[in-house]
């Protein structure tokens, strides 16, 4: 029932958010791209509106199940590298809501951090599609200042833009 309810809020606040970027994105050029990633946490679903970066997903290791919701500024959007390639930077926070608890406990616990993400992405057909791979070291905030059970976030994905 209580990982029910945190999905449900979670994917509210994921709607509210992509509703409201239009007025947060940048007045010149803007993409709004679309994806999937797999990593640690396992899963994520991803809408980037630049220069934006939000992330929601969920974690099925077993005994550790958790949501986990993310919001990055990417200062560092998309750069060509080479070719290709193109390098992002940015900086943002995360939370991971553990519906059951942890230890076998009932209550409900979260844990926020911040974390600094760094992407490499190769973009093909006219940067329409964006496979990519992500580093992201991350620092627990809440409910205690500590380095995280998990200190770096890795994914490895892909987007397409909406545009």
């Amino acid at each position: 029932m209580k990982t029910r309810r945190i999905v449900l809020w979670s994917c509210v606040l994921l709607l509210i958010v992509v509703s409201t970027t239009p007025l947060f994105a940048q007045s010149g050029r803007r993409s709004d791209r679309l994806g999937l990633a797999f990593g640690i946490p396992n899963g994520v679903l991803i809408y980037r509106p630049a220069p934006f970066d939000i992330r929601l997903g969920y974690d099925f290791a077993s005994g550790d199940e958790f949501v986990f919701l993310s919001g990055d500024w990417r200062f560092v959007d998309n750069r060509r590298l080479v070719g290709v390639l193109h390098l992002s930077l940015g900086a943002g926070i995360y939370g991971k809501f553990f519906p059951e608890g942890r230890d076998d406990s009932d209550d409900f616990e979260a844990d926020w951090g911040a974390r600094i993400p760094v992407g490499l992405s190769v973009l093909l057909l006219r940067d329409f599609l964006e496979f990519f791979v992500e580093v992201a070291p991350d620092i627990d905030l809440y409910p205690s200042a500590q380095f995280a059970d998990d200190p770096v976030q890795v994914f490895a994905g892909f987007t397409i833009g909406l545009d």
